[in-house]
């Protein structure tokens, strides 16, 4: 596993539309090795903003990820494949079970959303490869259905994953797992090991998004994610993240306190696990720690609240060593 794994940066939620094009713009210019977009209800559509991130740099573009419920797999591999086929080689898709709280907005969630990832990845998967697909299953059916433009390369397709089913079904199926926010390097390593328990070798791409502040006052690096690791640390705080890493009992009684309460009594030491947070050097040790865990790539997810180029320089003239 190398050093240095491929470091991008996380977009889309926290911008708005125009300053996701301004803040890509800037990572490019910065030197980062690609983009990761997400889909978060009801911020900015994947799908459109990956074409115009694709439009507008010459980055890899991943989409990572869009819910597996809340477009017909026909249209998502339809829209995959226009991407493919207008910016060939760039293009990395993510299919994940999606966020409960906004299916449930729409009535969309799934009786099986394990099993509704696994049809639907499956089902994308062939019509990018140029099959014809007739399927039933709980969310969706087609009846002899084709692309006329397939992909004329392979498009890696990624599962979003955070339990042992899920990493072991992308292990099986897809050509990349997408890791969210929180994950340590015990919890890299653990997620490593249930992927290749599902058929996952060394070619299957791990991609952590990690939340990220670099500053020479490491105090004020780790005060200047407080909250947002708080927000999403102690929003359901017993899970494979807070499990694998030893902190679910004590993050739930935190939670209990309410989040105002709870979450300047955060330790500054999980924030230094959970996050890449500190001066340069500590920060480029962290992302050699989790590169060695098994993550292929580090997507940096930086605060709100101030511009994103600022941090997005800081970030590169710390991280961005040659190879």
């Amino acid at each position: 596993m190398p050093v240095r794994p491929d470091i991008g940066v996380l977009l889309g939620s926290t911008q708005s539309p125009a300053e996701t094009l301004a803040a890509a713009r800037a990572a490019e210019q910065a030197g980062f090795d690609e983009l990761w977009i997400g889909e978060d209800y009801f911020f900015n559509g994947g799908i459109a903003t990956a074409g115009a991130l694709l439009a507008t740099t010459t980055l890899p573009v991943g989409l990572g990820i869009v819910p597996a419920v809340t477009r017909h797999p026909a249209l998502l591999a339809m829209e995959l494949a226009t991407l493919a086929g207008m910016f060939p080689g760039r293009l990395h898709a993510g299919v994940g079970a999606g966020v409960f709280d906004w299916l449930d907005g729409m009535a969309l969630r799934p009786r099986r959303p394990l099993g509704s990832v696994r049809d639907t990845l499956a089902f994308v998967r062939a019509l990018l490869d140029g099959e014809t697909v007739t399927a039933a299953h709980e969310t969706f059916a087609a009846e002899a259905v084709a692309l006329h433009h397939p992909p004329a390369e392979r498009l890696p397709l990624y599962v979003g994953a955070s339990g042992p089913k899920a990493l072991e079904t992308s292990g099986a199926l897809a050509d990349g797992t997408v890791l969210s926010v929180l994950a340590g390097v015990d919890y890299v390593r653990w997620a490593r090991e249930r992927i290749a328990a599902g058929g996952g070798g060394d070619d299957h791409r791990v991609v952590l998004y990690a939340f990220c502040a670099i500053d020479d006052d490491a105090a004020a690096a780790r005060e200047s994610l407080r909250e947002l690791v708080g927000l999403y640390l102690l929003t359901g705080p017993r899970n494979p993240l807070t499990e694998v890493q030893g902190i679910a009992d004590e993050a739930e009684a935190l939670a209990a306190q309410g989040l105002d309460a709870a979450i300047p009594q955060i330790p500054d030491a999980w924030i230094d696990r959970l996050a890449i947070a500190g001066d340069a050097d500590h920060c480029r040790a962290r992302v050699a720690e989790l590169a060695a865990a098994g993550a292929d790539a580090i997507a940096l997810c930086f605060p709100d609240g101030a511009p994103v180029e600022p941090a997005i320089a800081r970030a590169a003239d710390a991280l961005l060593e040659p190879r």
